[in-house]
């Protein structure tokens, strides 16, 4: 089976139509794999994404499914990883962007800045609503309101 499935991988990996290399011996004791190598801006090769076959959980947890011929089958796990470990993506992006991030990958989406000291009040408060800042008593305001709400519908129905 394993080897059927390594042959499965060579052949979608053929079919992709871009260079890729075989590293034997390097698959997981699970099944087969395919590891996907990315360059960061100083040209270091990192592996990232792995999309792995697993023979070997399918097989502890006693899986199993019927086919069509209602006969029981052992299925196939694979597990994904697209970004690798997240630290190792995040660290590759620092890296590559020389800590500038994009915009629609920055922690910082919104910057208030006042144009004149008269506006320094105004600012502050259109800030705290960009950022979603919410003071615990409007918090707990909300939810008692809420919680009202709940408890009158619920009386409602005994």
């Amino acid at each position: 089976m394993a080897n059927y499935a390594e042959d499965q991988l060579k052949q979608a990996l053929n079919a992709f139509g871009h260079p890729w290399e075989l590293n034997p011996g390097d698959g997981a004791f699970y099944g087969p794999k395919i590891d996907i190598t990315i360059q960061d801006a100083l040209r270091r090769n990192h592996q990232c994404a792995t999309i792995q076959l697993d023979f070997q959980l399918p097989q502890r947890f006693d899986l199993g499914y019927f086919d069509e011929n209602n006969e029981k089958k052992r299925p196939v796990m694979i597990h994904r990883a697209l970004l690798g470990s997240l630290e190792r993506m995040i660290a590759i992006l620092t890296e590559n962007y020389g800590g500038k991030w994009p915009f629609w990958l920055s922690p910082r989406q919104a910057v208030v800045i006042p144009v004149h000291e008269a506006l320094n009040e105004y600012a502050i408060e259109l800030q705290k609503k960009v950022r979603g800042e919410i003071s615990v008593d409007d918090l707990l305001v909300k939810f008692r309101r809420f919680q009202d709400e709940y408890v009158k519908d619920t009386e409602k129905e005994f």
